[in-house]
């Protein structure tokens, strides 16, 4: 390829990436709407902790990019709900470590299910014969974001 396809090839798949981002993100607030809990923080929060455990306030905070003081506010109230716990982490009596009740992990289910069939009726608009290479291309995008992301980079590549 010339350079100046390439760069056609990389503009229009950052634009591409980004509008799929935009609308899959907009799927999922309207989904969080339906999931009785009173923000999309707390559906976050919920489907975090599900997936990767308890974690510290402040490793939430960053991994959910929230305030600190906002994601405290937030637990609180899913607290008082019974949806999670607080506990002083063992190691380090400064943080607090936060996980979900039992409650919670039945929320965090219902949850994932309503977010499972709203990814099912995105790829049945697709033709059934694309379905596998669908999956399988979602499945090296998100490779290739992770490592990405595991690069650490901010904008273009590091210098060799």
């Amino acid at each position: 390829m010339t350079v100046v396809k390439d760069n056609q090839l990389a503009q229009a798949t950052g634009e591409q990436l980004r509008t799929i981002t935009r609308l899959f993100t907009e799927l999922q607030q309207r989904n969080f709407t339906c999931c009785d809990m009173s923000s999309a923080t707390q559906c976050a929060l919920l489907t975090t902790l599900a997936r990767e455990g308890e974690q510290t306030q402040t490793a939430l905070a960053r991994t959910l990019n929230l305030d600190k003081a906002w994601l405290s506010r937030t637990t609180d109230q899913m607290v008082e709900e019974g949806l999670l716990v607080k506990a002083t982490h063992p190691a380090d009596r400064r943080a607090l470590l936060v996980q979900l009740t039992d409650a919670g992990q039945q929320a965090a289910q219902a949850l994932n299910k309503q977010l499972n069939a709203q990814a099912s009726r995105v790829l049945e608009r697709l033709p059934a014969r694309d379905h596998s290479q669908v999956l399988r291309l979602l499945s090296s995008l998100e490779t290739a974001l992770q490592a990405e992301l595991d690069a650490g980079t901010c904008g273009s590549p590091k210098e060799q």
